[in-house]
């Protein structure tokens, strides 16, 4: 008997905004329509894998900005896969709450919603599997519904599926939607629990027992703070053994690329540096390139035209010009000339401040002293 597979995914966000990473909005569009062919593929792959179960780990779309459009299209792929079952646990943006297509809208038989925040199991003994699912019914879910978690019975291998925040590592500026911690998890009997909500890939570490604990991450990255490719994950489960096997499905991954133009005097030498690393990016990738150190005076970095000339190497380019003009700030402010006293003057209050305020002493000497010096002055 071969063994059993299944495909974990969550976080596909379908009709998400892009109006806050700034991309324009054309890219957006694209981006958004990629999402959705991402996700497509991915139950493509259930087919072919001949995967016997999907699992969706919540977020699979944006309430707020669903269009029935896409309503249409998941009812469409869920029935082509039919007979596989798909377990879908609603998380903190798709909560199965009045007017959510999870209560409204009609599912093929082989979609498994869990509508409760309250943990239901099914049992497909054909596969000797049971899914355990727990779902939002709420924007956010405070308590730690883990604990509620019972001790599942034995006689089949037993998958969990639920949203929520492992406690013991969470990401920067992540909300913390059903948190947990590893104890709550471990000892109930789970030989896997599927999660969602953080973005990124990744095990949690279960010391205390053999129950494998995973983020499956997000299929489709939608900003700086998702790069990388991303990918699903793959299970198969043979005499009660699990082995994961992460599957690259993202199409436009985000990265950003570090240019150190110390001394640079050309645009040509930024370019040059770009596409000596052409290995990090394709024309796929939406690229952002920070530019660092001090290059010489001469050089004039114009974006616009560093952006033509890598035009047809990525799918989008965007810059970020960290760089700091060559001036010995501490030299001139031991000269007694006009630009020597700002100088002074205003690095004494720069060491009088901290944080944003800081910083904008420091852009304001900056530009400041390439004025007095007669010196092209570039805004950032």
């Amino acid at each position: 008997m071969r063994p059993v597979r299944f495909l974990h995914t969550s976080d596909i966000h379908l009709d998400t905004s892009f109006s806050g990473a700034g991309l324009p909005s054309r890219l957006g569009d694209r981006k958004r329509e990629a999402i959705r062919a991402t996700f497509r593929r991915i139950l493509e792959d259930a087919r072919s894998l001949q995967a016997d179960m999907v699992l969706i780990a919540g977020d699979l779309f944006e309430l707020e900005r669903i269009t029935p459009d896409t309503v249409e299209f998941l009812r469409q792929q869920f029935a082509a896969l039919d007979p596989v079952p798909v377990f879908i646990a609603p998380g903190n943006h798709d909560p199965c709450i009045a007017g959510s297509p999870y209560r409204e809208e009609a599912w093929p038989g082989n979609v498994h919603i869990f509508r409760e925040e309250t943990f239901r199991s099914h049992e497909l003994p054909d596969l000797g599997i049971r899914v355990t699912g727990f779902g939002f019914c709420r924007t956010h879910v405070p308590e730690r519904f883990f604990r509620e978690l019972p001790r599942l019975p034995g006689g089949l291998f037993n998958i969990v599926v639920a949203h929520g925040s492992d406690l013991g590592r969470i990401p920067a500026g992540k909300a913390a939607h059903g948190p947990f911690t590893i104890d709550e998890i471990a000892g109930k009997n789970a030989g896997y629990c599927a999660l969602g909500h953080y973005h990124q890939q990744r095990q949690v570490g279960n010391p205390i027992d053999a129950a494998q604990v995973w983020y499956a991450g997000i299929p489709e990255g939608r900003g700086w703070d998702e790069e990388g490719e991303c990918a699903y994950l793959k299970g198969e489960i043979e005499n009660g053994s699990l082995k994961l096997q992460p599957i690259p499905c993202g199409q436009f991954p985000f990265r950003t690329l570090t240019v150190d133009c110390e001394g640079f005097s050309s645009r040509e030498q930024i370019v040059e540096a770009v596409q000596r690393r052409d290995s990090e990016h394709d024309a796929r990738t939406i690229l952002r390139v920070r530019l660092l150190g001090s290059p010489d005076p001469r050089l004039d970095p114009s974006l616009s035209e560093l952006t033509e000339r890598l035009a047809e190497a990525v799918l989008h380019l965007e810059w970020a010009d960290e760089t700091s003009p060559a001036i010995d700030f501490d030299s001139l402010a031991a000269e007694d000339t006009l630009p020597g006293r700002f100088v002074k003057e205003m690095s004494r209050r720069i060491e009088e401040v901290t944080g944003e305020e800081r910083a904008v002493l420091e852009l304001a000497r900056l530009y400041g002293t390439q004025s007095l010096l007669e010196r092209e002055v570039r805004l950032r």
